[in-house]
């Protein structure tokens, strides 16, 4: 119970207490879910429910908390029209802006985005370490989904997070474009990138 308190009060401190919440949520709840959702509802739902919440967690970090609780977001560029070919993400960062005078980085903020970050992905493999133990291979597609997902995000944010404007030579380069777009949300896909993979599927298609 005092560990729940210190933890209500540690959240009470973060300049983003809600975003913060949601984050830790975000991680928490498709683990719960993982060990005891058997136990409420059927495997399929289970199963269903546990990946929903996985795609969730993966967009808020990438596209919300990550820009609220670290001043960081990154995307992969869809278009291919990125005229630096060292790599495929575009990334933006508070580096990018010397001359903002908002409020900084909370420290609270900052420590609890990375940890539960990185913890994610190791909760994830030890877990699937245990399905491989036990043979409960149909629980491994689910572990290795999540392995995957969060994986992506640290990578992301591991490489926008040493990404320096300006360097398109050193590791983690990218482009971020720096006109404003801060507060926009990354757009999905467009009809042209769906129509080609759908040309894609149909070579596939016998006849």
């Amino acid at each position: 119970m005092e560990s729940i308190k210190q933890t209500y009060h540690t959240i009470l401190k973060s300049s983003h207490p809600l975003i913060l919440s949601f984050h830790l949520g975000g991680k928490i709840i498709p683990v719960v879910c993982y060990l005891f959702g058997s136990w409420i509802v059927s495997f399929t739902t289970q199963f269903t429910l546990i990946i929903l919440l996985l795609a969730l967690d993966f967009y808020l970090t990438k596209n919300i908390s990550g820009r609220k609780l670290v001043q960081l977001r990154w995307w992969f560029d869809v278009t291919g029209t990125k005229s630096d070919s060292s790599t495929p993400f575009t990334f933006e960062s508070y580096k990018q802006y010397q001359d903002y005078h908002g409020p900084g980085i909370n420290p609270i903020d900052s420590k609890l985005f990375w940890w539960s970050t990185y913890l994610a992905p190791v909760v994830w493999a030890t877990l699937g370490v245990f399905c491989i133990i036990k043979f409960e291979f149909i629980y491994l597609l689910l572990a290795l989904l999540a392995i995957g997902l969060t994986g992506y995000n640290v990578y992301g944010f591991r490489c926008c997070d040493k990404w320096e404007p300006g360097n398109t030579n050193g590791s983690g380069s990218g482009s971020g474009s720096g006109s404003g777009s801060w507060m926009q949300i990354p757009s999905f896909p467009n009809l042209e990138n769906i129509q080609q993979l759908a040309r894609i599927q149909s070579f596939f298609r016998p006849g």
